[in-house]
């Protein structure tokens, strides 16, 4: 008589790399947008909480000035200022609706760390963007399970697509 046990380190592997196409998932889409709509997208990613959200480029008001005391020529006139207004500040917004949300890893899944044109970090926010030709910079991002197994996504900015490395990086 034989006993069949499950082999779990393969269910967790399984989930990494779900976890990881997922992520491939959205990188493509966000790239996709950028495109679309001629407007830089990016993929925010908190390590610290593991979980990530497509944001786009939106405008906000610029905050209000409290005006300059007018200045005075020789004449005594009010000298008018050739200054252009201030610009729209041209910050990232979130997605609105379900294209928006933000997306968490597996369960036991986490960001070990990124690397990004800015150097490597294991913690805080880090940004994937595209711009709006679907252009990005190379980046490699680094999933890890509880056991240890790691898996990467390498974006690769030439041949515009995202790869996953289960090798040693």
């Amino acid at each position: 008589m034989s006993v069949m046990l499950p082999n779990f380190g393969a269910m967790q592997t399984h989930k990494l790399r779900n976890s990881a196409e997922q992520m491939i998932e959205r990188i493509d889409f966000g790239r996709q947008r950028a495109v679309m709509t001629g407007v830089p997208h990016r993929l925010m990613i908190d390590l610290d909480a593991g979980t990530y959200q497509l944001e786009w480029q939106g405008t906000r008001p610029v905050e209000k000035k409290v005006p300059k005391q007018p200045e005075f020529d020789q004449n005594g006139e009010t000298k008018l200022s050739l200054a252009p207004p201030p610009l729209a500040d041209q910050g990232f917004e979130t997605l609105q609706g379900p294209l928006g949300k933000i997306e968490t890893l597996g369960r036991g899944i986490e960001f070990a760390w990124i690397e990004t044109p800015g150097g490597e970090t294991d913690f805080g926010e880090a940004y994937i963007t595209f711009e709006g030709d679907g252009t990005s910079s190379y980046t490699l991002l680094v999933l890890d399970e509880p056991g240890g197994h790691e898996l990467a996504l390498e974006i690769l900015p030439l041949a515009e697509t995202v790869r996953i490395l289960d090798e040693e990086f």
